[in-house]
């Protein structure tokens, strides 16, 4: 576990996380069989096979790519697209790695690891903003028009005395990664609330780490994704936040990236990909009864919990009002010194 506290101005840089990223291979688990693993602590390293590298070698008559993305919903519903062939009727042949998410799956892209990869929106600005050559192709995740209704909510443990944004002042908070879209939607409520934003620590863990950890009262709250809030409420965690959607309505959580030189070099490849992930978004919109019941097959959920879940909502256009809204508050928290043009960094349909 990393700790560190957050006294941000907004000239103030932080560039710690670029060099030993790109020089260090990205830690991921490959899914085999249509399995993916929560455990990110247990991940290993992944080897593309012979041909991935520049995505091709696949099955006669498709492009063979690996795609990583965050642990949880991310990854669960991207293994359901390649299950369900949504991706094989475009011609693809998908592999879906699972990553911690945020910052590490930037590198994993720029050399060439993997072909696109899932990443929180604020990472993708964040490396765009450093010159590294990303291009967003696709949405991830999204919040739901109901913040009661989220996947995502800041958990407190009950000895910590957390019940409110308010509380978070001086509360140490487990986020997956640091600097990226938590540490943002958790400062934008503290300072909507009132509380002093630069008067919180955030601790980076796995998400399945967050759950001891509160129990143990190692850190005061966490914010987590599902399955892991309902495992939270399970263990008696308090609910305190819903921050995506309370942060704003409808917000684009996550995206899809690619290098530039590979969205270049391989438009076909890259819009083909997109109708995967539109497929899947629409099937599981139009059906998320059989997407709780592939859960159990395409992620380690009990079949009991994966009926309880909160689903994300996905949708493959990229929403550049979210962008906005992301990249100002991060000129506004010191991520960034200035903002970037978030029309350059985007290579798919917008909305």
């Amino acid at each position: 576990m990393r700790t560190t506290a957050r006294t941000w101005t907004s000239t103030r840089r932080r560039s710690r996380w670029l060099a030993p990223l790109l020089a260090a291979p990205l830690l991921l688990t490959a899914c085999g069989d249509g399995g993916i693993s929560n455990q990110e602590s247990g991940a290993g390293t992944g080897s593309p096979a012979e041909g991935t590298a520049t995505g091709t070698g696949g099955a006669e008559g498709t492009t063979e790519v690996r795609v990583a993305d965050t642990a949880g919903m991310p990854s669960a519903f991207l293994q359901y697209g390649v299950n369900e062939g949504y991706f094989e009727a475009e011609g693809l042949d998908v592999t879906v790695d699972v990553s911690i998410g945020g910052a590490a799956a930037v590198p994993a892209v720029v050399n060439g690891e993997t072909q696109f990869a899932g990443s929180n929106t604020v990472s993708a600005i964040l490396a765009a903003s450093k010159g590294l050559p990303i291009t967003i192709v696709a949405a991830g995740t999204r919040t739901m028009e109901d913040p009661e209704d989220d996947f995502a909510r800041i958990m407190a443990s009950t000895s910590s005395g957390v019940e409110e944004v308010e509380d978070l002042e001086g509360a140490t908070i487990a986020v997956n990664t640091l600097e990226n879209i938590n540490d943002v939607v958790i400062m934008t409520l503290m300072e909507d609330a009132g509380a002093d934003r630069t008067q919180v620590k955030f601790a980076e863990m796995g998400f399945s780490d967050m759950l001891p950890a509160l129990a143990n009262g190692q850190v005061d709250a966490a914010l987590l994704i599902e399955p892991f809030v309902t495992m939270a409420v399970d263990q008696g965690a308090t609910e305190v936040a819903s921050p995506y959607a309370e942060s704003r309505p409808n917000m684009m959580v996550g995206t899809y990236m690619t290098s530039e030189e590979y969205a270049a070099e391989n438009p076909e490849t890259v819009e083909a990909f997109q109708r995967g992930i539109s497929a899947t978004g629409q099937a599981i919109a139009e059906d998320p009864a059989a997407f709780r019941e592939a859960l159990p097959e395409v992620t380690t959920i009990e079949p009991d919990l994966a009926g309880q879940i909160h689903l994300p909502a996905w949708d493959a256009s990229v929403d550049l009002e979210t962008l906005q809204f992301l990249n100002e508050r991060m000129v506004r928290y010191g991520l960034i010194d200035e903002e970037i043009s978030v029309e350059d960094i985007v290579t798919a349909p917008t909305d």
